[in-house]
């Protein structure tokens, strides 16, 4: 059984999502990559969705279910779910997400800009005992292959 997390607001474009600019360091010119204020808000507001859940440990799927005003690009919403999860401190770190599971639909009337909210709903579901002694076994199997390999 698992875990279910409803958030609505506007989803951020992945092209706002970071931001670079140089700063001149001695004679030389470093780039910096930061999160832009529009990103750090959306995430910020999906970790406060999520805040009040229990932590969850261990691997799990990941069901994303979107209602969307726009046709937005399902890619922009995985990284700041997991981002998020983890803020909220409801997972460890996402890279123990092993599924994801996309549902995409569109308000009746979407296209019209800024006229609905987005509705996301995220559903965790912990991978059962044995399945992750199978995963355990076959990542042990192909470090052991990726060593002899190399």
């Amino acid at each position: 059984m698992g875990k279910t997390f409803i958030w609505t607001g506007k989803v951020q474009s992945v092209n706002r999502w970071h931001s670079a600019r140089t700063i001149k360091k001695g004679n030389k010119y470093i780039a910096m990559i930061y999160e832009t204020p529009a990103y750090k808000k959306f995430k910020d507001s999906l970790s406060f969705a999520f805040k009040d859940m229990e932590k969850l440990y261990g691997y799990m799927d990941l069901q994303v279910t979107m209602v969307l005003s726009s046709r937005a690009d399902t890619g922009n919403i995985d990284k700041p779910i997991g981002d998020a999860l983890e803020l909220a401190g409801v997972i460890e770190n996402d890279r123990f997400i092993r599924n994801i599971t996309y549902y995409r639909h569109y308000h009746p009337n979407s296209g019209q800009k800024n006229k609905f909210n987005d509705l996301i709903m995220v559903e965790l579901t912990p991978v059962p005992k044995d399945e992750m002694e199978i995963i355990e076994k076959q990542q042990k199997k192909d470090l052991f292959d990726l060593k002899r390999i190399i």
